[in-house]
């Protein structure tokens, strides 16, 4: 056999081989689909960041036709969001996994997210397609609870979900007399997601090391927290130990539901059930009582105030100054109401009635307290982290309930992240340095060894980028932070001057509880800077457990 028919044959062997790996690997075969699919549309988007932005860096004149103006490549981007944001949708909806638990955190950035993209995105919080077949939950939950020795459980089951999320559903049931006669959720993992996530998560790693390195250190922290969300009696424990600490102290503003821990198993998860809608359902709710007493549609509200939003007009609060803008505009509302009602009813009982009709005499719909309900979040989110060090590092809008009596429903403890005192204690620290402005010590909290700081390493150890960076992660993502760049810009700017040796990995968990409630201010018009909103919690902190740090106001005054 001659040496070139030799090549052939192996190569043809070894395409074989890897088609025949890719054929009966479910992992190697969701990857090849994702690469597949991924690496042309980045490529496209690439190339317009290259003209626009890389081609001018390097002073490539614009007569050449090669460059991209701003508006040029604002268009640009716009043809291609239009071109594939439904053909991603698809595919995450048709992939899922890890895919769709990336939508739900870009779900809450819509300062970030092309709107064309954030439409679709935002359904996955709370209401993806169903993955399962009809029956198919109550299936595995009565075979996983029978290999537990419990038979006979279930009295009632709504086949239909209350929510469909990355890794399963979950059901509305009644638990029958034998055990206890109670309304609970039950939420069910969808077989072989585990493996699936797995596999996608590798993947993403994998596209990231050619594509976006930046990424790659937080992924890998983000992978090993994901893996302790697919056993369902793990989380049952993080309920009991978040709600032991948490509703004694915050059980007047939220409701963390009760596991019952004798029906868990890895695949399924019992627990009571929290009445109410959901945080978005409620908004929609509360947009269409709005529309309706004024007399238009919820998409004209929707986009009137988008354009008061870009206008200026409505200008954005934090969460207290939008709690008590609200307080004040519902008060107004009902004043109003009261004032002009008898001037109403008289109107109605008059022959004027006859010519232009009744005029509507209920009274205007409540406004939702968003700033407040925002502000419960953030404080409870600050006493997790900063007091006890074990807090829920996944709290998007799907994860909130709106509970009849006013308090907040908190119903999703899968991503729980517990952080030691030391790890507390450099936060704490780190949060009044970004709050000051205070590079060097941010730099220092944030490269110093355990337990002084979180250890990160980076290849020019510049004091500018870890402060930006730290910012950007931890506080806020306004143009001064960000230098007026889109999210991948600015990281691949912070990436060219100081690339990433080791991420902070401690933090990472923490500043994804930073970004998502941030996102979940921005989607409400309420600017949010996180240093400022959990300064008076880390000062706490300190004052117990280094009372000497030179950041405290107690020592700056000194």
């Amino acid at each position: 056999m001659s040496l070139r028919r030799l090549a052939l044959a192996s190569t043809a062997s070894a395409g074989a081989a890897l088609g025949a790996y890719v054929a009966n690997d479910e992992g190697a075969r969701r990857s090849a689909r994702f690469w597949y699919n991924a690496a042309p549309v980045y490529a496209r988007y690439r190339l317009v960041q290259a003209r626009h932005r890389d081609l001018r860096r390097l002073g490539v004149p614009e007569w050449i036709g090669a460059t991209l103006s701003d508006a040029d490549a604002d268009a640009a981007y716009d043809a291609l969001h239009d071109a594939y944001a439904m053909k991603v949708r698809d595919l995450v909806y048709d992939m899922r996994g890890f895919y769709l638990k990336n939508a739900q955190l870009l779900s809450t950035r819509d300062d970030f997210v092309p709107r064309q993209y954030l439409s679709w995105c935002k359904d996955t919080q709370d209401s993806a397609p169903v993955e399962m077949r009809p029956g198919e939950a109550r299936e595995i939950a009565e075979r996983e609870l029978a290999s537990k020795g419990h038979t006979g459980v279930f009295e009632e089951w709504d086949e239909n979900p209350l929510g469909v999320a990355s890794i399963g559903q979950a059901h509305r049931a009644k638990l029958s007399k034998k055990y206890g006669g109670k309304t609970v959720v039950v939420k069910v993992q969808a077989l072989g997601i585990e493996r699936r996530f797995r596999a996608d998560i590798r993947t993403c790693i994998d596209f990231c090391k050619l594509a976006m390195p930046q990424h790659v250190p937080p992924l890998e922290e983000i992978e090993r927290q994901f893996m302790t969300e697919f056993d369902y009696c793990a989380e049952a424990e993080n309920l009991e130990e978040v709600r032991s600490t948490v509703m004694p102290v915050w059980g007047k503003q939220v409701y963390i539901p009760a596991p019952h821990t004798e029906l868990c198993t890895k695949q399924v998860l019992i627990m009571d059930e929290v009445p109410g809608k959901r945080l978005v359902d409620g908004i929609r709710d509360q947009f269409d009582a709005i529309a309706r007493y004024n007399g238009t549609s919820v998409s004209d509200l929707e986009e009137k105030e988008r354009e008061n939003i870009a206008s200026g007009s409505l200008k954005g609060r934090d969460a207290k100054q939008a709690a008590q803008y609200t307080k004040r505009v519902n008060t107004l509302l009902t004043f109003k109401h009261r004032l002009l009602l008898p001037i109403k009813l008289a109107y109605n009982t008059s022959p004027l009635r006859l010519v232009t009709g009744p005029v509507n005499c209920q009274p205007p719909p409540k406004l939702i307290n968003l700033g407040a309900l925002l502000q419960t979040l953030i404080d409870v989110h600050a006493y997790e982290i900063f007091e006890t060090g074990v807090f829920n590092g996944d709290p998007h809008p799907g994860n909130i309930m709106l509970m009849p009596d006013g308090r907040l429903g908190l119903i999703d403890y899968g991503q729980v992240k517990r952080i030691d005192i030391n790890a507390r204690r450099a936060y704490a620290k780190l949060i009044l340095a970004v709050a000051e402005g205070d590079a060097a010590e941010c730099h220092k909290i944030v490269q110093s060894e355990k337990p002084d700081g979180f250890g990160a390493k980076s290849h020019n150890s510049d004091p500018e980028v870890t402060l930006k960076l730290s910012t950007f992660w931890n506080d806020r993502d306004t143009p001064d932070v960000t230098e007026g760049l889109n999210l991948q810009e600015f990281l691949d700017e912070m990436q060219a001057r100081d690339p990433v040796i080791k991420a902070p990995d401690e933090m990472v968990m923490i500043a994804r509880v930073s970004v998502l409630l941030r996102g979940m201010g921005n989607a409400f018009n309420i600017r949010l800077r996180m240093a400022e909103a959990w300064r008076e919690d880390a000062e706490k902190l300190l004052m117990r457990t280094d009372p000497d740090y030179f950041l405290l106001p107690t020592n700056r005054a000194s």
